[in-house]
């Protein structure tokens, strides 16, 4: 847990190295991809984890193969424990099947094909059982501007119950600290003025 904040700074570095001319969506699929990664890289190297694929979910999974842990944009609930957070976005078949794994309900839902072709260099493949027994948890952000800083609530939580696409109930939650990240500085702004650059012609 003492590196998720870490994930969600390196999502934010990312973020920021969008450009208004970039096609729609860069920047936070940018985050995305290294929200994973640092999850990835930092509990394979520190902790002997493994990385995961699962379906279509990017995962890494502990050594025993119990646990596992990925990413999910979540609401503005996400971090308050008094509220009910939400993921942001609908999300497909394989939550569903981790739900149900969660739940002690997977054994008839695996499909441990799809595990098998996604391992990867310094990737596991789970068997049936390992699938079916799979606990897995999300590092839930949320993110806003706040003048010129950003603020990213944060919470580990474990879905218990997926309708339609979205997580609607949490067997547990964990929420974190929200981070916050100052200097926000537009790409590409080259101030006022126009930059003379001398060049000597022949």
């Amino acid at each position: 847990m003492e590196y998720l904040h870490d994930v969600l700074r390196a999502g934010e570095a990312a973020r920021r190295t969008a450009v208004p001319n970039d096609p729609t969506g860069t920047g936070g699929r940018r985050a995305y991809e290294a929200h994973v990664r640092t999850l990835r890289e930092l509990h394979i190297e520190r902790e002997g984890w493994a990385r995961l694929v699962h379906g279509r979910l990017e995962l890494v999974c502990n050594a025993d193969r119990s646990m596992a842990m990925g990413v999910m944009v979540g609401d503005a609930a996400t971090g308050q424990a008094s509220l009910f957070p939400k993921n942001g976005r609908r999300r497909g078949a394989a939550t569903g099947q981790v739900t149900q794994a969660n739940e002690g309900e997977g054994a008839a839902q695996v499909q441990t094909a799809l595990f098998v072709a996604g391992a990867g260099p310094r990737g596991v493949s789970l068997s049936e059982e390992e699938a079916a027994a799979l606990k897995t948890w999300f590092l839930l952000s949320y993110r806003t501007k706040v003048g010129d800083a950003v603020r990213v609530g944060c919470e580990l939580s474990r879905p218990k119950r997926f309708v339609d696409g979205f997580v609607v109930e949490w067997g547990r939650r964990i929420p974190l600290p929200a981070l916050t990240m100052d200097g926000i500085e537009p790409l590409n702004d080259d101030g006022p003025g126009e930059i003379d650059i001398p060049v000597d012609f022949r």
